[in-house]
């Protein structure tokens, strides 16, 4: 018999914590956005697109901090042109009050300019401001200002290609008093070399020495290191084109915050887009993620340890297979992740009208050391079929290797059952589902922690199709 008190506790969480079902999925480059006439003519094509574009991300050993993620514009799969997402946000303060960024915009949209089409996104960043005098604590300051990132992937009648960029209206780098330049590591003698230096400490910059501050950036193989504040790196600026499809991606900044009582790296101005085809009969939208963690009332909300999703058009029939070695929430109850190894499989045929594939999510080991917690061998897959115009049949599928607290095996709940953790802590219950039209979400494993107030989602995997 369950206690009055642990039913309430868990009915709280099931209503306050619950996490939704809903997976959140040579060439010159095109003219811009302004210099289009026709780039929200709207109109399904043969390609699929997608957009991820965002200001913000803090990330700690593979694991996101999710409600820190801000201006966060996503164009999930779709084959239709002048289809336009953007968000803004205000002010970001990823919970530190060293770390200020300000007037963040991210923008994606699918467009078609005479016989190009392609996916855009950009993110800007108005103000960011790192470091300074917070109570007894005072550190180097770095300001930069009107930070734009741009990732771009178009077809033209010569194939696939891509195209990435990163500008910035000005930065200036406010050293402590007293610091001797000469004595700074070389690395931040060079990458103070292109400013103007206004005083003994103080060095500014504006447009003009934008690429030789990324050049130096690019150049080196380590984090450039700010002394007594931490350290600043070029994110990434790259991307691909083949005969079946292109992608972009850039991340402007790497900055990493060791003063004060805490270590955070953060992540400015990213934007990832990729377009493919053939996609005659529709996109998928199909992946998975290890794990999504909720806690305090959905106050702290962590997961996509790095999320892997199908090509919008498919694999071609071949099997795309990452691996993630390890990954860790530490706060506010740790979770450790072993083994972490994402598969998905995606075709379509033209001749057929159909589109099948299927994802799957696994995991060797999960670790909760405050409950004594152990699974093992945790997998989730999801398959879809879909002949155009139909429903999408789906199918899912989950398994567990074995469940330990404190040693003792506890028994392995069936398909959609649950099983009470010892002296009332949690409950875990297995294989969550959510079908509809056009296909299906299963969660292998949620776990509820009823004292600590905690949800974890483990092996969560998507099996999708839509028609645009």
């Amino acid at each position: 018999m369950e206690r009055p008190i642990t039913r309430r506790l868990s009915s709280a969480i099931g209503a306050g914590l619950g996490i939704g079902l809903v997976l959140s999925a040579g060439l010159t480059a095109p003219a811009q956005a302004g210099e289009r006439a026709d780039a929200r003519t709207a109109g399904l094509t043969d390609f699929g697109y997608r957009g991820d574009v965002y200001g913000v991300k803090l990330v700690t050993d593979s694991v996101e901090a999710l409600n820190l993620k801000d201006a966060h514009a996503q164009q999930l799969c779709t084959r239709a042109v002048g289809q336009v997402v953007e968000r803004e946000s205000a002010v970001s303060v990823p919970d530190n009050p060293l770390i200020n960024v300000s007037a963040s915009t991210s923008r994606t949209e699918t467009y078609v300019d005479g016989q190009t089409h392609g996916v855009r996104g950009t993110n800007t960043i108005g103000d960011i401001s790192i470091g300074g005098t917070v109570g007894p604590l005072t550190t180097p300051r770095l300001v930069i200002k009107g930070l734009q990132t741009t990732a771009d992937a178009f077809n033209t009648p010569q194939g696939y290609g891509h195209a990435e960029s990163f500008t910035f209206a000005s930065i200036s780098l406010s050293l402590l008093d007293n610091t001797v330049v000469q004595g700074l590591p070389p690395e931040l003698q060079e990458l103070l070399a292109p400013l103007d230096q206004v005083t003994d400490t103080v060095f500014t910059g504006t447009q003009q020495v934008a690429q030789e501050v990324f050049q130096v950036l690019s150049d080196v193989t380590a984090p450039i290191q700010i002394p007594g504040l931490g350290s600043i790196a070029l994110g990434y600026e790259n991307g691909r084109a083949n005969s079946s499809n292109a992608q972009s991606q850039a991340s402007a900044l790497r900055i990493e915050v060791t003063a004060g009582d805490r270590r955070q790296l953060v992540e400015l101005g990213t934007a990832r887009v990729r377009m493919g085809g053939p996609a005659p009969v529709g996109v998928f939208r199909s992946g998975g993620t290890a794990m999504d963690y909720q806690a305090l009332q959905g106050a702290l909300k962590f997961g996509n340890v790095q999320h892997k999703a199908l090509p919008c058009q498919g694999s071609r029939g071949r099997t795309q297979t990452y691996r993630v070695p390890h990954a860790s929430q530490l706060v506010p109850v740790p979770v450790l992740l072993d083994g972490v190894t994402y598969q998905v499989n995606g075709d379509q045929f033209r001749a057929k009208k159909v589109a099948k594939g299927w994802s799957r999510t696994a995991i060797s080991s999960v670790s909760i050391p405050s409950a004594q917690l152990v699974i093992t061998d945790v997998s989730s897959r999801a398959a879809m079929r879909q002949k155009a115009g139909q429903r999408v049949r789906a199918k899912v599928s989950t398994a567990i290797g074995s469940i330990t607290v404190g040693g003792q095996a506890l028994a392995i709940p069936e398909p959609g059952g649950v099983v009470e953790l010892p002296n009332g802590i949690g409950e875990i219950q297995r294989q969550l589902v959510d079908t509809g039209y056009r296909g299906s979400q299963v969660i292998g494993l949620r776990i509820k922690l009823y004292s600590d107030a905690v949800v974890i989602d483990l092996a969560r995997t998507a099996g999708r199709i839509y028609p645009h």
